[in-house]
């Protein structure tokens, strides 16, 4: 009977403790999936903007952005 009950304890705990890490690796994997669309969105944005006519005018942009 005592072992019957140990038994029991330890399946529940394997479950909960299953169930935990495959939430957390769902998560991980969603924040990873983010991080990259993320990174995929910017490099689309960078590709989509042309060449500089005037590179003496975007750098004095971006020194005055940086300012800001």
């Amino acid at each position: 009977m005592f072992w019957t009950a140990l038994l029991k304890l330890i399946t529940a705990i394997l479950s909960v403790m299953s169930g935990w890490f495959a939430g957390r690796a769902s998560g991980l994997n969603t924040a990873k999936i983010e991080e990259l669309q993320s990174y995929a969105d910017t490099s689309k944005k960078i590709d989509e903007v042309g060449p500089v006519p005037d590179a003496d005018a975007a750098a004095e942009w971006l020194r005055n952005r940086s300012k800001q």
